[in-house]
């Protein structure tokens, strides 16, 4: 048996309840009354989570009493929880599944957890099952698709390699380099792949398919002056050597060289040869020393000099022949060639102009040593043949690696290609992966979805009651046996004085669903223990006409039989909680039964508190009645809603905070309303039905009353709160009356009623047990409305409205 809920968290309204330390145990029997938005929903799906939901168990922590011992379930697994029966809205859509029957069409009906989620689940099976099968033929294309792309891909490829590459062994045909070797070269080691530079993708393509070149001489094309040939040149243009300047040559110079050439033929002879005059040993004495040995030793120094220099300009000579052919270089060596040539052949023209040059006048001084010459010599130029040397070793080297350049050059040109069709290569088996993975996965949840629909066919539903049993049952909680219910395949035919049930109303649904329920409850395996049950709100508001059906049936169910431990009865009905009071009462006058059947009565409230700077609204069970005297007095919802208004008066009188404003924020507009229209019911009975037109008319009876106040101002103020804000769906306080506005709000309600029957109202405080005098405002000294004070002034003043009472 469960004795407290210890803890519930995060579940709908109850984000962090504990049981209350003064809050009696739960017994055999409990009733919990709250008003909608209370959070009894919340409470029901804890209780429902705990045996439904996976880990549901987390959210809730019991406190359970079995044989004598206790012990919590703490937010963990426990054996209770598969005792647990919860009556709900989540049971229902579980279990039931109603196809609507029209005059000629049956009205099917499913009862059963499993029976129902089977029948659910089938159809969407079989739409999931259809579009797997789509979404697998569709891989299926997508695959082939894609294999053909991969295909056209290392076809472009084998054809482009050996298109550059057949003349090179292993790539000559593409029988030797096929598809079925790319598609191994996209399976390897890619990292040395790149695309070309249309530069160097040409000069591959120009080297591989050209001839093996020859080598070419290593000559060296660099060629220099010899270190002091330029000084040398200066010493001996300008020397003079010390002798006896003939007259004759100093007025004839350009005889020099022939006067010079006789001396030889005369030495012996006294005779000119030349002109057969004279000649004197003393002529020839001059003659020996205007050329003597200094003479003759600057003459072959000019000789020698000018025999180097005719040496020089014939190795530059040579040089030029020497330069190679252009065409002799590999194709991609050329622009290099063309530069590194060019400027040889410049250097050597200088050279040789320099040469030339200096040669000229070295003639001339060796024609007359004595005479004068420029002597300046400029510095000579070089030949660097360096560039060139390095463009014919580049060649030559390749011509000795040309096998090797040839395959690397060859693997460029490959791996070019191959890199030109990589992205698309990879795109394409990628989508071919993808495509297989969709396919396979397509597959298997087929083959599952097939499985799963051949078991669901043959599933075997959980306890159902006979068609015979729904027929009687239903009857008797409805009052009336117009519905008759058929077995037929695991399903119920329903219909309606014969024809096909059409429109199932709220009630019908409800009790069908709850004799299915309570069927099950029955049939539950005790050997772990009997059943502990829970409904939440049997009775909707528009279960009216079955609401004492339905109360009597879940009584003798789950209270005067023997085969459930426990029931816990939730409900916003406040007659149906009063209903359930009465006869535990009764019940109890049995001593024998109170002691067997323990019950404890509960209501459901909100409280709103703030921590860490936030108020929020949290529900809070408490004990029902306050006192035995409420008790007995208190028979119906109208008593109740007096209650709950006074009683939110009495806390705005003890501390008007934020908190209490907000609890009492929670009576708009639906318990107002409530207890107006009860109130203008009792007075007015010929008024029902029409809120808005009854609270009219009742200005009126304020008027005849002699209030003193705005009666229009008081019946707008009363006829807004109870009416605008009626049935809001908003969870937020924010959208309905301002906490600003409560307190005045509430004072209004009891000045209206009070002056519109006093002795009623002083009736209802006896009741309750409440002073009337706390729950009106006090008489001001001097009283005094006028019409032109406004609506908001009498809203905010509700004592300002108040005047003679009618009896």
């Amino acid at each position: 048996m469960l004795r407290r809920i210890e803890w519930i968290r995060e579940c709908g309204n109850f984000e962090d309840y504990r049981w209350g330390s003064s809050l009696p145990e739960l017994a055999r029997i409990n009733v919990i009354y709250g008003p909608n938005g209370m959070g009894k929903t919340s409470l029901a799906t804890a209780f429902d989570g705990a045996r439904q939901l996976d880990e549901g168990f987390k959210r809730i922590s019991l406190d359970v009493e079995e044989s004598g011992a206790r012990r919590s379930t703490n937010g963990a697994e426990d054996p209770i929880f598969d005792r647990l029966h919860v009556f709900s809205d989540g049971f229902t859509a579980r279990s039931h599944r109603f196809h609507e029957g029209s005059p000629n069409i049956d009205a099917v009906l499913t009862l059963g957890e499993k029976t129902a989620e089977a029948e659910e689940k089938i159809p969407a099976l079989r739409v999931e099952l259809a579009t797997r099968i789509d979404a697998r033929d569709q891989a299926k294309k997508d695959k082939a698709a894609a294999e053909r792309a991969i295909t056209q891909a290392r076809e472009r490829v084998s054809k482009a390699v050996v298109g550059d590459l057949s003349r090179v062994e292993g790539y000559r045909t593409r029988g030797s380099y096929s598809s079925g070797v790319v598609a191994r070269k996209y399976a390897g080691d890619r990292t040395d792949w790149a695309e070309l530079s249309p530069k160097d993708l040409a000069a591959k393509k120009t080297f591989v398919s050209a001839d093996k070149p020859e080598p070419l001489d290593s000559d060296s094309f660099t060629l220099g002056v010899p270190a002091g040939l330029k000084v040398r040149s200066e010493s001996l243009l300008k020397s003079t050597p010390v002798t006896i300047v003939l007259d004759t040559l100093r007025t004839h110079p350009e005889a020099t060289a022939w006067v010079s050439e006789g001396r030889a033929l005369h030495k012996e002879s006294g005779v000119c040869l030349y002109c057969g005059s004279a000649l004197s040993n003393a002529r020839k004495h001059d003659i020996e020393q205007h050329f003597s040995d200094a003479v003759a030793s600057v003459e072959a120094d000019l000789d020698s000099l000018a025999k180097e220099l005719a040496s020089i300009r014939s190795d530059s000579d040579e040089l030029v022949r020497r330069v190679p052919a252009r065409g002799l270089f590999f194709e991609d060596l050329r622009e290099q060639y063309d530069s590194a040539s060019k400027g040889v052949l410049k250097q050597a023209a200088e050279l040789n102009t320099w040469i030339d040059s200096l040669a000229k006048r070295v003639k001339a001084k060796r024609a007359n040593v004595l005479g004068a010459v420029v002597s300046e010599v400029d510095d000579a130029p070089d030949v660097d043949g360096a560039d060139l040397e390095k463009v014919r070793d580049t060649h030559n080297k390749r011509v000795d690696d040309h096998a090797a350049l040839l395959i690397k050059a060859a693997r460029g040109l490959e791996s070019h290609h191959l890199k030109a069709e990589e992205a698309t290569v990879d795109a394409q088996t990628k989508a071919c992966d993808d495509a297989e993975e969709t396919r396979l996965t397509a597959a298997a949840r087929i083959e599952e979805i097939e499985t799963e629909i051949a078991s669901l066919e043959n599933v075997e539903g959980d306890p159902t009651p006979t068609a015979e049993v729904l027929t009687r049952e239903v009857a008797r909680l409805l009052g009336r046996s117009e519905l008759t219910f058929l077995s037929r395949d695991g399903k119920y035919v329903v219909t309606r004085d014969g024809e096909p049930a059409i429109g199932l109303s709220a009630g019908e649904r409800t009790a069908i669903a709850l004799v299915h329920f309570l069927e099950g409850v029955a049939r539950h395996d005790a050997s772990q223990g009997k059943p502990i049950v829970v409904i939440d709100d049997p009775v909707s508001s528009l279960d009216s006409n079955v609401f004492m059906g339905i109360s009597t049936y879940i009584w003798s169910e789950a209270v005067a039989r023997d085969h459930v431990e426990q029931v816990v009865v939730l409900t916003h009905n406040f007659d149906l909680f009063k209903q359930w009071d009465v006869q535990i009462e009764s019940m109890h006058r049995n001593g024998a039964l109170k002691k067997s059947h323990p019950a404890e009565l509960y209501e459901l409230k909100s409280r709103h508190i703030t921590r860490n700077g936030r108020t929020r609204r949290e529900p809070v069970l408490v004990p029902w009645p306050e006192s035995k005297a409420v008790r007995k007095k208190v028979r119906s919802s109208y008593h109740h809603a007096f209650i709950a208004v006074a009683h939110a008066k009495r806390k705005l009188l003890e501390d008007d905070s934020l908190e209490n404003r907000l609890d009492a924020q929670l009576l708009f507009p639906n318990v107002i309303r409530r207890l107006l229209e009860s109130f203008l019911a009792f007075k007015r009975p010929e008024w029902v039905g029409d809120f808005t037109d009854s609270m009219r008319k009742a200005g009126q009876l304020l008027d005849e009353s002699g209030y003193k106040g705005d009666s229009a101002a008081l019946r707008q103020q009363l006829t807004r709160y109870a009416h605008a804000y009626s049935h809001s769906q908003t969870p937020e306080t924010d959208g309905l009356v301002s906490p600003d506005e409560i307190g005045g709000a509430i004072s209004s309600v009891f000045v209206f009623m009070d002056q519109l029957d006093h002795a009623h109202f002083v009736g209802l405080c006896t009741v309750v047990g409440v002073d009337p005098a706390t729950l009106l405002p006090e008489q001001p000294q001097v009283e005094e409305a006028t019409s032109q004070e406004s609506e908001v002034s009498a809203k905010h003043d509700p004592q300002r409205q108040r005047g003679p009472r009618s009896s």
